[in-house]
């Protein structure tokens, strides 16, 4: 275990210094300024400059890379431009407030998901399969924005059950605690169930080939002919399937940081794919490759955690450095 942890540290330190060298690089080659300079100001020119040199972007690039890596060790990732803040402290706010969406969409979709995938395996090729299987092909198919935009149009809009936008209503912080929370799920029941649907299709198509080519193996046979119940076959299948859906769940789980963006933009959820669209379109650069790079490092951890538990889930895989 500490030869595996050992390798997959050093290869997240490798593949956050490439990630974090093509971010850097990549955003300063797209067209556009950083500092939009307001009208009236007697030398835009000069104000420009001013803002340039106060942020370290006179520099020659081969000056600033070295500088954003050191910044980078320490923590610290810079200040951003548009806020004046700094970066460390924005990317932590933004990431917790997109936990707050996808730690409960990720489990529930996970289990609808699983759900899904198994009934599908079980009854693979039958009417209810094909028409599970263009349901969730049609959600996979059509983009996450899309979703978010008729799911909003019809719950908020139309009917109007749950809010449109945002986090909290006006003035929801002076009420109480409990009308606090009540207030936070109202707003976060149609991101929540838009990214739920969305990841739920995603495990579904993975579980349901999983389960039906679990159900052709050997030890199901055993099972049974032995008169095992439907339901001791169900608790084989799933532990067969276990380790390879942890590993899936691990990979989606730091990918719905950019999945999200276009669903977080749509409901006005201010998380980190809310704050990543608006440090693109701002060339906030301190903030796009911050958030591209915790996303590398995301990625890395979530693989190694999904790999620990697929083995702690299965004996039969090795941990190999």
């Amino acid at each position: 275990m500490t030869r595996f942890l050992a390798s997959r540290l050093r290869h997240t330190a490798l593949v956050a210094l490439i990630v974090a060298t093509l971010a850097f690089v990549l955003v300063r080659a797209a067209p556009g300024d950083p500092f939009s300079i307001p009208e009236g100001v007697a030398d835009p020119g000069a104000a420009r400059a001013a803002l340039r040199a106060h942020y370290g972007l006179d520099a020659p690039l081969w000056r600033q890379y070295p500088t954003m890596l050191l910044s980078f060790a320490r923590g610290e990732f810079g200040t951003s431009f548009a806020s004046g803040a700094p970066v460390a402290e924005v990317v932590r706010q933004a990431i917790g407030r997109s936990f707050l969406l996808m730690a409960p969409a990720l489990l529930i979709g996970a289990l609808l998901g699983t759900a899904l995938g198994t009934w599908q395996g079980w009854r693979r090729g039958r009417m209810a399969d094909r028409v599970a299987s263009v349901a969730t092909t049609t959600v996979l198919a059509v983009p996450e924005f899309l979703i978010a935009l008729a799911v909003s149009l019809l719950f908020a809009v139309r009917l109007r059950w749950f809010p449109a936008t945002g986090m909290l209503t006006a003035g929801a912080a002076s009420g109480s605690i409990v009308a606090q929370v009540g207030d936070f799920v109202r707003h976060a029941v149609l991101p929540v169930g838009t990214l739920s649907v969305l990841i739920a299709a995603v495990v579904a198509r993975f579980q349901r080939g999983a389960v039906a080519e679990a159900l052709h193996e050997e030890f199901v046979r055993a099972a049974r002919a032995r008169g095992a119940s439907r339901r001791t076959l169900v608790v084989h299948v799933l532990r067969r399937t276990a380790p390879a859906l942890c590993t899936l769940l691990g990979l989606l789980a730091p990918s719905l940081v950019g999945g999200a963006a276009l669903v977080e933009f749509v409901f006005g959820w201010p998380g980190a794919g809310y704050a990543l669209v608006n440090a693109v379109t701002g060339r906030d650069y301190p903030v796009v490759v911050a958030f591209v790079t915790v996303g590398a490092v995301a990625v890395c951890l979530s693989s190694a955690i999904a790999d620990a538990m697929a083995a702690a889930l299965n004996p039969r895989v090795r941990l190999d450095a």
